[in-house]
């Protein structure tokens, strides 16, 4: 009678489902967070393509205009050192939901250290000749660049922070899928801001994100069977409801441990910023008064 209770009960236990576990504890699947912090190593980098478009509505499909960066990153065990990036604004579409018919135009910018240059091709007022880059101070690092600079990335979520990346495996669910791993989840602003080392600036403020916040980030991380991320898609969302504001990032990562050295400009070809306003307003002095002598 043992024996037949001793079985029932084992038979009981093979078919009751197993608990649901976070996605970083499956069976075969490498921890991201792990695979990540192993590329954290000097003169080691990852590519980054990476296209933001911007939504009024939770539910919008119709995209307003957007931000597309390519380029590369270099890595140390502290995170990003160092980045060379190009982006371009992409211009809201026409009528009909048709692609714009105008071709942005690309803006460089060289990262190393706390330095950022911006190329001056595209700086609206003049600039001195032979001059072709302007170095901003940490501060204000010029336009949009203020914000991709560090990592090359406007993802509200840093990949490169491993307290992130646990935080974000704990808070997810997933499985295989071809070729890797496929992560889902969501957390709060208040949340991220808590978990990560940096400060958690949100986009539609252009402010750290503080207690009040009512956002929140949802997330797609795809990674090979090396753990690594291929590609994460954010839907960053401030306030809720129909009226809320909805930025969309969409990340692919190629190239993580290869060999990448980024340098500055030649100091010759630099004018920092304090010196190029000092310039302008040489430039825009107004001509003195006619003293009667002409």
């Amino acid at each position: 009678m043992r024996r037949w209770t001793a079985l029932a009960a084992a038979v009981l236990i093979a078919v009751v489902p197993a608990a649901a576990s976070p996605a970083a504890a499956q069976a075969g699947a490498p921890d991201p967070a792990d695979a990540l912090k192993r590329q954290l190593r000097n003169e080691r980098g990852v590519r980054i393509s990476e296209t933001n478009r911007y939504f009024f509505g939770g539910k919008s499909t119709v995209s307003g205009s957007g931000t597309r960066i390519s380029g590369g990153l270099r890595l140390s065990p502290s995170g990003p050192v160092a980045a060379d990036f190009t982006w371009r604004d992409l211009p809201r579409p026409e009528a009909g939901g048709l692609p714009s018919s105008g071709k942005p135009l690309p803006h460089r910018v060289i990262r190393v250290g706390r330095a950022v240059y911006n190329a001056a091709d595209r700086h609206p007022g003049p600039v001195p000749d032979g001059k072709e880059w302007i170095r901003y101070p940490n501060g204000h690092r010029g336009g949009m660049a203020q914000d991709m600079a560090r990592d090359a990335s406007l993802q509200p979520i840093d990949v490169y922070d491993p307290s992130v990346m646990r935080a974000v495996l704990k808070r997810s669910t997933g499985g295989p899928v071809s070729g890797g791993f496929l992560y889902r989840g969501a957390m709060s602003h208040r949340e991220l801001s808590r978990v990560s080392k940096h400060a958690v600036i949100g986009w539609a403020s252009g402010r750290p994100i503080d207690g009040k916040s009512r956002g929140k980030v949802s997330w797609r991380l795809w990674t090979g069977r090396d753990g690594l991320p291929t590609r994460l898609v954010t839907a960053d969302t401030v306030e809720a409801g129909k009226d809320a504001l909805v930025k969309r990032s969409d990340t692919r990562y190629t190239g993580w441990g290869r060999s990448l050295v980024i340098t500055a400009p030649p100091a010759g070809e630099v004018i920092d910023e304090a010196d190029l306003l000092e310039y302008i307003r040489a430039q825009n002095t107004p001509i003195p008064e006619d003293a009667g002598n002409t």
